[in-house]
């Protein structure tokens, strides 16, 4: 059987949990700190893999829209629905308004990792180190758990699309509020908004030295980095049909864009 990418994560979180839990099998565990219930079995039967040529809707949805069906996921869609048909479009909606969408597994999952949450500011006051690993971990739960499924694999898009190395400067504080206020935001979003909040993240502003782009005097010349990265892989592509005289004209009208530092 080949692993979804959903049985990957789950089984390397499980792991992780059981090294954790050696010698420590008679603390309890606060309810905060429960992911949430799993099922022993699928309560809805065994899931057969579809053997004939015609596309199964239901399944389409579960492998395109999630991180990978669990056993019981293809039953509970497909009584979305008296068709296949009604049920992928049933389906479709519930993960098109996650607001709407109960998710207490996923929220359990992640409830722990209180220091996301942080105002901007108040982030540099925790180590760097402790901020990506609760990024890290919250974001594998929440691929593994939660119920907003297309969601969770937009974050993952998007935050591939507009990729930023943490750890580069100051990024290793501003990535997560960035994943919070940009990427999670606006994952469902429009295309435009996501841009403009990616453009004026002090994350992206570290990462692609928007801060250092300026032209205060004669001596000064646009840093050409993000402007480039921003026609080149942001928005019209590699072959896009800009030439270096653009991507110049373009750093040049975001030249003023800085991070404050305080403190």
């Amino acid at each position: 059987m080949n692993p979804t990418r959903r049985h990957f994560l789950q089984t390397s979180s499980a792991a992780s949990l059981a090294a954790l839990a050696v010698g420590c099998d008679q603390l309890e565990i606060p309810d905060a700190l429960r992911v949430g219930p799993r099922a022993v079995a699928p309560p809805d039967g065994p899931f057969a893999v579809p053997t004939g040529p015609d596309i199964d809707l239901v399944s389409h949805a579960l492998n395109r829209l999630t991180f990978g069906p669990r056993p019981w996921d293809y039953q509970r869609t497909r009584k979305l629905g008296d068709t296949e048909a009604a049920a992928f479009a049933a389906f479709l909606d519930q993960q098109l308004a996650p607001d709407k969408l109960p998710d207490p597994a996923g929220e359990n999952a992640v409830r722990r990792f209180e220091l996301l949450q942080e105002p901007l500011g108040e982030l540099f006051e925790y180590q760097e180190k402790h901020l990506l690993d609760a990024l890290v971990r919250s974001t594998v739960l929440r691929a593994v758990f939660s119920e907003r499924q297309l969601f969770e694999v937009m974050v993952n898009f998007w935050s591939d699309h507009f990729n930023i190395d943490p750890s580069k400067g100051d990024a290793k504080w501003l990535k997560v509020a960035d994943d919070r206020d940009v990427i999670r935001a606006h994952a469902l979003g429009k295309f435009p908004a996501m841009l403009r909040a990616s453009a004026l993240s002090p994350a992206m502003l570290w990462y692609l030295d928007g801060r250092v782009n300026k032209k205060a005097n004669d001596a000064d010349k646009p840093n050409e980095n993000y402007a480039r990265e921003l026609l080149e892989l942001h928005t019209l592509g590699v072959h896009g049909g800009y030439t270096q005289q653009d991507v110049m004209e373009v750093a040049r009208c975001l030249t003023g864009w800085g991070v404050q530092e305080v403190g």
